[in-house]
């Protein structure tokens, strides 16, 4: 019963996706046990309805966080590393991507310069040399910190389906507009 604890504790602490293998070094069990045990937890929170879930990132990678409909409710809790104008512009690279820097400035305007810069230096994105601009896309440590899937296409999915979600603050702009 400690081991599960312990893993779980370390879930819980963790700010970043923790891999099947920190956790079989952090609690001394096989992987295969690890797994399951990470498996029975994730059940456990679904099944009584919990505001917290474990949420698979990849093949073997975890992170305990709230619910997705609770972000909104708690977003003025969690201090995020970038300002809201940096995170538009991120959005954007990751909805759009691959995109060229050239792109992301005539819609964000000039400041974008400066927020794509802050995004490469924090390891979100990925910014190569192509002709006079740049081509951009989003990194491993964007897809770990945000939780998103590491392929570009299950990126763009997944950031197509929040930016459509009926809880979103322009639902009911876009509900109105339809009618």
């Amino acid at each position: 019963m400690r081991e599960e604890q312990l893993i779980e504790a370390a879930l819980f602490v963790s700010t970043d996706p923790i891999s099947i293998t920190k956790l079989s070094e952090i609690s001394g069990l096989e992987k295969n046990r690890v797994k399951e045990i990470v498996e029975e937890l994730k059940k456990r929170y679904e099944e009584r309805g919990s505001s917290i879930e474990i949420r698979k990132i990849g093949e073997e990678r975890y992170i305990m966080q709230a619910r997705d409909i609770f972000t909104a409710p708690l977003i003025d809790l969690v201090k995020p590393d970038v300002s809201q104008e940096v995170l538009k512009t991120l959005s954007l690279i990751a909805l759009k991507q691959p995109i060229t820097q050239a792109e992301i400035v005539k819609s964000r305007g000039y400041s974008a310069y400066s927020h794509i810069k802050e995004l490469a230096m924090k390891d979100f994105i990925l910014a190569e040399p192509k002709g006079r601009t740049k081509l951009l896309t989003t990194t491993k440590k964007f897809s770990d910190y945000f939780g998103f899937p590491r392929e570009i296409e299950k990126i763009k999915k997944e950031m197509a389906r929040l930016l459509d979600r009926e809880d979103t603050p322009n639902y009911e702009e876009k509900k109105n507009t339809e009618d």
